[in-house]
């Protein structure tokens, strides 16, 4: 019988000065993704507070 693995994956911004701002969580059985779940908004910047002063 074929031993099954589960592996959680990371997959997000490489670089903080990147313009990306989505990260995935990745769950894959083997080459194959199960799940994924995404994590939007990393870089935020609070432009709206910075732009209540102005």
């Amino acid at each position: 019988m074929a031993e099954i693995k589960n592996y959680t994956l990371n997959f997000g911004p490489q670089h903080p000065a990147a313009h990306g701002v989505l990260r995935l969580v990745l769950e894959l059985d083997g080459e194959v993704i199960q799940r994924a779940d995404p994590h939007i908004g990393l870089l935020h910047r609070a432009t709206e507070k910075l732009a209540e002063t102005r």
